[in-house]
């Protein structure tokens, strides 16, 4: 009696384990079968907004299923990402992170919630390397020209960002100590304004990518001195890079992906994986983020979270050597 009601115990909980396979596997497999809600925790209007809804266009299309992008700016992010890490872990609240996800983890050491511990990449999607822009009424036509008029004129320039930690702050931070140069950093609500104020002079400069001011750069109205990374860029063959320029050191990228809430089933976010992927990897869609300035980045799941964990050590360090703290 008592083997048999073992036997019947062990068969009690193959089944449950079972059944439990065939219920995931159905839910990935049907999913998504209501709309999707891609959040961007910054502003409308500037590049990480703009990625979004490239990428949210078509994932709506290949996957049938509506992906909403709804804006949720605000503590430096923190407000988008709470509506994620807060909501059910089903798939149908994403997040649109860049490098602010993992340099918040230095910044607000109280968070309820880890960038690495509750959050799981579902893809990268695009990167783009920022430009050191200035209004052309600076007499300054080079890098060399610039970083000579701010040691002239220390802490009387001033540039500006969309808040503590976001990629604009981390990367001029960087060129700061790398220039050995004083620049004031101003923070702003979102790029938009920066350019805003770059355009009628109130701003010495800024760092932002290249589809927030390529433009205006076109136009005469800003100065493009150079681009932060070690080569050239297709779309701006004429803008040296800050390696060549001297300052290999300084380089820096902003990378935009998507996150979900770290307890959702791996199946679906597998599905998510794949479906960013091929979105990132359609020949048409490279041309699309040439076009605004970007580039894409196709990279897995598992390599986007190796990523975000170097990440959290790389900006780390920048916020502590720098002293960086937030509003």
């Amino acid at each position: 009696m008592w083997i048999r009601l073992d036997r019947l115990r062990w068969y009690g909980v193959g089944l449950a384990l079972l059944l439990g396979c065939v219920s995931v596997t159905s839910v990935a497999q049907t999913y998504p079968t209501r709309p999707i809600r891609l959040i961007v925790p910054f502003g409308t209007g500037g590049a990480t907004d703009v990625l979004a809804r490239m990428l949210a266009e078509r994932l709506s299309s290949n996957m049938n299923q509506t992906v909403v992008v709804e804006s949720r700016p605000g503590g430096n992010t923190l407000i988008g990402t709470e509506v994620v890490w807060s909501a059910p872990a089903d798939g149908y609240t994403l997040l649109m992170v860049t490098q602010t996800h993992a340099a918040n983890a230095a910044l607000y050491p109280d968070l309820r919630w880890d960038p690495v511990r509750d959050f799981s990449a579902a893809g990268m999607f695009a990167r783009s390397v920022p430009l050191l822009a200035i209004p052309s009424s600076l007499p300054a036509k080079n890098l060399a020209e610039f970083i000579a008029y701010a040691k002239a004129n220390p802490g009387k320039l001033d540039y500006g960002h969309s808040g503590v930690g976001s990629p604009p702050h981390l990367a001029f931070e960087l060129f700061k100590r790398v220039a050995a140069v004083d620049i004031q950093a101003i923070p702003y609500k979102g790029n938009a304004a920066v350019v805003t104020d770059l355009l009628s002079g109130r701003l010495s400069a800024c760092l932002l990518a290249a589809v927030s001011t390529s433009a205006q750069a076109k136009a005469g109205k800003v100065r493009h001195l150079a681009i932060m990374d070690t080569k050239r860029s297709k779309a701006f063959p004429e803008v040296p890079s800050i390696a060549e320029l001297g300052y290999p050191d300084a380089q820096s990228q902003s990378w935009f992906g998507v996150v979900v809430h770290a307890k959702t089933p791996r199946e679906i976010t597998k599905r998510l994986s794949d479906e960013i992927e091929k979105v990132t990897r359609a020949p048409d869609m490279a041309e699309r983020l040439e076009r605004a300035g970007a580039e894409a980045a196709p990279m897995t799941a598992e390599a986007m979270d190796a990523l975000i964990r170097k990440e959290v050590v790389t900006w780390t360090r920048v916020v502590k050597e720098g002293g960086l703290k937030p509003e």
